[in-house]
């Protein structure tokens, strides 16, 4: 049989459709007389947890790679294409970035690509909706193999930023992001860690509002690589004819890939600015909810603003952290405001876990999951210890918004007694010789200053 009737009968067991695009590379003979006789077909699709919403950004660029030499580099242009690459049998490593149009960004050829290879903005482009996917396949003498690419988005996206009762004597109001992953590699990687952006807002007719600009496109808002360490930081100028003044906020993992973020800020004379942030998870990411404030004398969680914090008997006052909140980096499981409205009881959990695997999981004792829960706290408050179950039911209602699996386990203590509980569902039972996470809590009182 000739090289090409090989490949017409590869296609004609893949089922291919006359109106389906295909791309075949050329047939060659390769060195040690070995012929490109397989075939690997090449799909995508949206990868995550899955949702009708969920799209791939195209073009997506997929390079093939032997060991560490890249063998092709072709693009798929839209969702109706189908990769078709002629190989020699052997394994192969297959690397996908989505949304990376060559009129933006210099891609590497297939003859000096390397998976760190760093796909760069041109100068004066914008980052675009970047995704990336990988696999292995091995291809056997004369087979046709069909791997189909998840692809995972890998850019955040600033969807709003106002800042609200700026003084009217203000002459320009920016914000600025930093340190920012400054390109990703051909393997999906991220390089370059001293990126930033910074941005100008634009004074609306009231006088006193500063907005960003308006954007064209599918999604408005600006598309950007997450932060290259925690915490980063959100910086605010505002400038008068008297200068320019600075407020920053750190943050620990409020940026990520993903995930849509909306600020908001209000600037008060008396204690400067206070950012209420926002971030929405993408289709399939879930949600969450982050609130914080900055000001001349720091930065922290509370927002007397906040409308979702009504005055009742069960909660007087609206200046302590709500439960969804973060408190000096922990999220805020519980908050139980005192009747006199002067202190609140904070439930927090740490932003820090550990993953316990095998007999040592199953055969947890209270004093070891204890030494391991304390280790696991934050700096600068003590008192950390397992979760009991009730705790452990709050994790569960709130692991969405954390960014937590449906299949994780989380260890917590009933009547001092080890027990996991599936997030999913918030069933419990015995430890298994599986996989647990072990994430302590703590409680604390704070006081109205």
């Amino acid at each position: 049989m000739n090289k090409l009737s090989l490949i017409a009968s590869a296609l004609a067991v893949l089922g291919l459709t006359a109106c389906e695009k295909t791309f075949v590379d050329d047939i060659e003979d390769v060195a040690n007389g070995q012929v490109t006789n397989s075939l690997l077909q090449v799909r995508t699709r949206a990868g995550g947890a899955g949702s009708d919403d969920a799209t791939v950004a195209y073009p997506v660029t997929v390079y093939v790679f032997s060991g560490d030499e890249c063998k092709a580099a072709q693009t798929i242009g839209d969702e109706g294409q189908t990769l078709n690459i002629a190989l020699t049998e052997g394994t192969y490593s297959v690397f996908a970035v989505g949304g990376a149009s060559s009129t933006d960004y210099v891609l590497p050829s297939a003859s000096d690509a390397l998976t760190t290879s760093a796909i760069t903005l041109r100068e004066g482009k914008s980052h675009g909706d970047l995704m990336a996917a990988k696999a292995t396949v091995t291809l056997a003498d004369g087979e046709a193999n069909t791997v189909t690419l998840g692809m995972e988005r890998r850019t955040m996206l600033l969807q709003s930023v106002v800042m609200k009762k700026i003084p009217t004597a203000a002459t320009a109001v920016s914000v600025s992001v930093s340190p920012l992953w400054k390109s990703l590699t051909v393997g999906g990687n991220y390089a370059g860690v001293d990126g930033s952006y910074s941005l100008s807002l634009e004074k609306q007719s009231d006088g006193r509002t500063w907005m960003l600009p308006s954007l064209s496109g599918s999604e408005e808002g600006l598309v950007l690589l997450p932060p290259s360490s925690s915490p980063a930081s959100i910086t605010v100028r505002i400038t008068t004819p008297s200068g320019t003044r600075s407020y920053t906020y750190s943050t620990s993992n409020e940026l990520e890939a993903g995930y849509k973020i909306n600020i908001e800020g209000t600037y008060t004379e008396a204690v400067g600015v206070s950012l209420t942030g926002t971030i929405e998870g993408a289709t399939w990411l879930g949600e969450r909810t982050i609130r914080f404030d900055f000001n001349e004398s720091g930065s922290s969680t509370t927002d007397p603003s906040d409308p979702t914090q009504p005055n009742d008997p069960t909660n007087p006052t609206s200046d302590f952290p709500a439960a969804g909140d973060t408190y000096q980096g922990c999220y805020v499981l519980a908050s139980v405001v005192a009747s006199d409205g002067e202190s609140a009881e904070l439930t927090l959990l740490s932003p820090n876990e550990k993953k316990s695997t095998g007999a040592y999981n199953e055969n947890m004792t209270l004093t070891q999951l204890e030494s391991l829960a304390s280790d696991l706290g934050t700096d600068g408050i003590s008192g950390w210890r397992p979760m009991t179950r009730s705790e452990a039911l709050l994790l569960q209602a709130a692991h969405i918004a954390l960014g937590i699996s449906d299949d994780h386990y989380y260890l917590f203590v009933d009547n001092e007694t080890v027990m996991q509980m599936l997030m999913s569902n918030g069933t419990s039972g015995n430890p298994s010789s599986g996989t647990a996470y072990i994430r302590p809590v703590v409680t604390v009182t704070i006081n109205n200053e």
